[in-house]
């Protein structure tokens, strides 16, 4: 016997009420699917508990058990909240509840039993999969959810009354379908509203740069392959040796720690307006920044619970509203929950203006801290012949030679006098040990300095645009020199191919690089076909985070202003012709309309005629147990109206003559004008019994019925 025909577990009972084998495999594969949209983010033990609730439902419907008691519920959802709680250390998060709602699906198997409970999970695993995406909205996760909705609709499909598994998803996919058309045009016209509720950022970040910096803490972030932004150029971009994207300007040195000192911070301790160091707008106030022409380009930024967004240098203009710094960096008004454009114009090169800091506040170090340091800078000083310009250069001479070299996984340093036991000890680091050994030099010898931290390079995709990501994260310094701030890279002098080629390039402790992504598809770069294939998915996932995910207002305005201009060229076009013209182009446009009306109309019949006969008599039996008049166990849907025929009043006949009619459809044969004439009566006949049959109490509803459509 094909597998096909072998006989199957029924979807409900006998008794038409609860639940059978087939419908309880199909709730929890809905269930597994679901659950693989989340396994990444939430405990994997929710899996285990997902097959033990399966496992026990299977065997209480072999061995016929009685439903799960409502102790044995109340303690597997107190164990539940209590493992959640565990694992998330409370409730406090969104991860935390998304968890709970994943919990509670899982576990509402074990008292589902009639065809409700059914409609109710497939119900919850609905909105399930919408929580999903605050997880992830990427291309993956989409086509993931898409399948696991299909999934979810068939068994309602199966709910309603299908026949077999092919009919649950062709009703599947023509439902699909229509919805469609419905869809794309609400994401295209529908205004984007910010969401009610999101995923908290509280404590999290999407890159591991931070706004304090120690030497050794950057190269903790050369592990990770995490994307940070990526950038789109309205023109060319700039080399890899001028991509230096500020993150965070760190100008409070002490002694061991390089951090960022805040507005607010700097306003107090100096006794300067707040306003001297920020402002809110779209442009920037501090006026021009060092370069030519502006960079024009677009951030696809990642989320992050820190109000940072980077820039080529001095921001110049942003397209919203940002809070733009003194110090040359750029700050959001908020975190970002989200993935979120920004575009942005910038300089490419340091700010052009000075801070009102002013110089003292850039030359302060601790007074007694890294002796060797300031001893070995003193000495430079007049060697160079107090020359700034003719220092600054043996000092980043000195990083060239040996014993220094540039190192992914620097020997680890405790002490207190940290340059100190870089400098004169271990020599050996990678762009925080240079950079802030660099700057401790310079003011020493009275020369502004403060160190800069952000990402440097970016990888080039076949289409423009680059990806920066956490281990392109980097340091260097900043020396106040002829009115202007100027870029002052060590790494540039001790490793140039950091600079040109990434972090990768780096021989020097080489197996740090991507220690905590074994399985990053970038450690494929190697080989051509396979570094293709992850060049060509990640150019299309960033075009559909740009315009699926990215699009908003603007560019639903811009649409429709678009359609609204189209069609007015049209009309104008219309108009120059004339009034005849323009009477000729409604009428055409009328009978356009027309026609594509009696085309739907033809292509609904055509959709019904393919369904069959049977189909139709089976709505109508559908129709007829949910007014309390259901099959029989093994009745003919012949038989069936027959039976109902003495109680039906007004629409006895219309059901005998369509009992007849249908049974010659099926067993007569008929040549093809017969067939039409006996299909347009069976129908006729089928829309008198709607008419005429009266709302009596009939059979008990459920008594004898085999189909799911008799009601609960």
């Amino acid at each position: 016997m094909s597998r096909a025909h072998r006989p199957a577990s029924p979807v409900l009972l006998a008794d038409g009420r609860r639940l059978g084998g087939v419908m309880l495999r199909q709730l929890f594969l809905g269930q597994c699917l679901v659950l693989g949209l989340h396994l990444a983010w939430v405990p994997g033990w929710l899996a285990a508990m997902a097959v033990a609730v399966a496992g026990y439902r299977y065997l209480q419907l072999r061995r016929d058990l009685p439903r799960a008691s409502l102790v044995l519920r109340l303690v597997a959802v107190a164990g539940l909240v209590l493992a959640l709680w565990a694992h998330y250390d409370g409730f406090g998060g969104m991860e935390s509840l998304i968890g709970l709602l994943l919990g509670i699906y899982l576990l509402k198997l074990l008292e589902t039993q009639d065809r409700r409970d059914a409609r109710v999970v497939v119900m919850i695993g609905l909105i399930t999969v919408t929580v999903a995406f605050l997880h992830d909205q990427g291309m993956l996760m989409a086509l993931a959810a898409l399948g696991t909705v299909a999934w979810l609709l068939q068994s309602l499909v199966w709910l309603s009354g299908a026949r077999d598994a092919r009919h649950a998803w062709r009703e599947t996919a023509w439902l699909l379908g229509l919805s469609a058309p419905l869809m794309a045009v609400l994401f295209l016209v529908f205004p984007r509203m910010e969401p009610l509720w999101s995923m908290p950022q509280m404590g999290r970040a999407s890159t591991g740069l931070s706004d304090q910096i120690a030497p050794g803490d950057i190269a903790e972030l050369s592990r990770s392959d995490a994307r940070a932004f990526r950038v789109d150029f309205a023109g060319p971009p700039p080399p890899p040796s001028q991509r230096y994207w500020r993150v965070y300007t760190l100008s409070h040195f002490d002694g061991v720690r390089w951090t960022r000192a805040t507005p607010s911070q700097l306003s107090a301790a100096l006794g300067l307006p707040l306003s001297r160091f920020v402002r809110e707008g779209r442009r920037t106030a501090w006026g021009a920044s060092g370069g030519e022409a502006p960079y024009n380009l677009e951030l696809l930024l990642e989320p992050d619970s820190r109000p940072w967004r980077p820039s080529l240098g001095a921001p110049r203009s942003v397209d919203s509203t940002q809070r733009f710094l003194v110090d040359g960096t750029l700050e959001g008004r908020e975190p970002l929950r989200a993935r979120s454009l920004l575009r942005l114009a910038s300089s490419g090169a340091p700010p052009a203006y000075p801070d009102p800091a002013g110089a003292a506040w850039h030359t302060l170090l601790p007074a007694d801290t890294n002796p060797r340091t300031r001893a070995l800078a003193k000495r430079l000083w007049r060697e160079s012949g107090a020359d700034p310009e003719r220092y600054l250069r043996a000092v980043l001479a000195r990083f060239g030679e040996a014993p220094f070299r540039y190192t992914l996984s620097p020997p680890r340093l405790t002490g207190r006098d940290r340059v100190d036991d870089f400098l004169f000890t271990t020599r050996a680091g990678y762009c925080s040990h240079y950079a802030s050994a660099t700057a401790v030099m310079a003011r020493t010898v009275g020369i502004p300095a403060r160190v800069v931290a952000g990402f440097q390079g970016g990888e080039r995709h076949p289409d423009g645009h680059l990806t920066v990501r956490e281990y392109d994260a980097h340091a260097w310094v900043e020396v106040w020199r002829d009115g202007a701030w100027r870029r002052l890279d060590p790494t540039a002098a001790i490793a140039p191919e950091r600079i040109e080629q990434g972090a990768g390039a780096v021989r020097e402790g080489r197996e740090a690089f991507l220690a905590d992504a074994p399985f990053s598809p970038l450690r494929l770069r190697e080989i051509g076909w396979a570094n293709q294939l992850r060049l060509e998915w990640e150019r299309l996932e960033y075009r559909w985070q740009r315009g699926v995910i990215g699009y908003h207002r603007e560019a639903r305005d811009r649409l429709l202003a678009g359609l609204l201009a189209t069609m007015e060229r049209g009309l104008a076009a219309l108009a120059a012709l004339g009034a005849w013209a323009l009477a000729l182009g409604l009428v055409s446009g009328l009978g356009g309309a027309l026609l594509a009306t009696l085309g739907l109309r033809e292509l609904y019949r055509w959709a019904v005629g393919r369904r069959g006969d049977a189909w139709r008599l089976q709505r109508l039996q559908a129709w007829l147990a949910r007014r309390g008049r259901p099959a029989q166990p093994g009745e003919s849907p012949a038989a069936h109206l027959r039976r109902l025929a003495p109680q039906a009043g007004a629409a006895g006949p219309a059901l005998l003559a369509a009992a007849e009619a249908f049974e010659q459809l099926v067993y007569a044969p008929l040549g093809p004008g017969e067939r039409r004439r006996l299909r347009r009566r069976l129908r006729h006949h089928l829309r008198e019994v709607r008419r005429g049959l009266p709302r009596g109490t009939g059979s008990r509803p459920g008594a004898g019925a085999t189909g799911p459509e008799v009601a609960s």
